[in-house]
């Protein structure tokens, strides 16, 4: 019915109403007026009306589909599977065709009421003509149906699985959970001791001081005017160097303590002359409070690099696996 009131809204609104029902025809028919139960039948009601009703006509007593869901409805008797509707226009008449499927279950005759057209509010109902339907019964063979005997009760085909409680794949299923959910802590808890240990593990004295020597150049706190602040982490720097490398305990030592120890070392005698440059121009800026020139900070971390540098740790030369087998074999000889 929603679909029949659809079609019937798509009429352009209706101007003047002329006499209630004037013109307006209703007929129907059926496509076979005898089938068998349980097969189905067209019927189809034409309406034919002027387009000023296009607007304010109605269906009465027509078919409908109650349950939109399954498309089921049942109208005095059939059971309604399907409906369509489509419009023309022509000569100032607008043509409405209906067509229902129709399904009967029930054998005998029935007799289909005609479908309604209300033209507007307050005028006469038109209607079509009324239809019968022959239902026929499905005829059965009694004669030559064999009646067969009960059969016996089968065994089911059950396999090994059946016979396994439900409660014990729940509990197959928690232990696989409780087992990969502690694999996971124990890899987690493994990479995060590997971690730790990464982040204890000390840094080279030489890696570290090159690393804060980088760091302290790509500050540019020199050239920001903090020229105390810049020799007070350079003299830091290689202080901690010194102790870490030499085991020299620089942090509490003077400059000139300093000097004099890496004079009497034989590994630093060498580039000592740079460390006392480096020790004196920032005791002049921190003490003296002298104001250096943007070349003696330059010089004074160039001198400070190369310091390290020369005192990188020298790798153990690689072991020669064949002297080594030789010098073995020269002692088997001897015994």
């Amino acid at each position: 019915m929603n679909r029949i009131l659809t079609a019937l809204g798509l009429f352009a609104a209706a101007c003047a109403i002329p006499a209630a029902g004037q013109g307006v025809t209703v007929t129907s028919e059926l496509d076979s007026a005898v089938i068998v139960m349980g097969s189905q039948v067209r019927m189809t009601v034409n309406v034919s009306m002027p387009e000023n009703y296009a607007g304010t006509a109605r269906m009465l007593n027509a078919p409908e589909i109650q349950d939109t869901v399954r498309g089921y409805g049942r109208w005095y008797g059939v059971d309604v599977v399907g409906i369509e509707a489509d419009t023309t226009d022509s000569d100032g008449r607008r043509r409405l065709t209906l067509g229902y499927t129709l399904q009967a279950f029930d054998p005998g005759l029935v007799s289909l009421p005609p479908v309604g057209v209300l033209p507007a509010d307050g005028s006469d109902t038109v209607f079509s003509n009324t239809l019968a339907l022959k239902v026929l019964p499905v005829e059965v063979d009694t004669v030559s149906m064999a009646l067969m005997p009960m059969a016996t009760v089968a065994d089911p085909h059950s396999r090994w699985y059946d016979y396994i409680p439900l409660w014990t794949l729940w509990v197959l299923l928690a232990v696989a959970l409780a087992a990969a959910g502690w694999i996971l802590w124990r890899k987690l808890r493994r990479r995060k001791e590997e971690i730790v240990r990464e982040a204890a593990k000390p840094v080279p004295p030489f890696d570290l001081a090159m690393s804060r020597l980088s760091k302290l150049r790509a500050s540019g706190i020199a050239a920001m005017g903090h020229e105390k602040e810049f020799y007070t982490e350079l003299t830091d720097i290689l202080r901690q160097y010194l102790h870490g490398r030499f085991g020299i305990n620089a942090m509490e030592m003077t400059s000139s303590q300093i000097v004099k120890a890496l004079r009497r070392n034989p590994d630093t005698r060498m580039p000592a002359d740079r460390m006392d440059a480096v020790l004196r121009i920032a005791d002049f800026v921190k003490f003296a409070k002298e104001k250096p020139l943007a070349d003696d900070n330059e010089r004074a971390m160039m001198r400070a690099t190369e310091f390290v540098e020369s005192t990188k740790p020298v790798p153990p030369p690689p072991v020669d696996e064949k002297v080594i087998k030789a010098a073995a074999g020269t002692g088997n000889k001897k015994k």
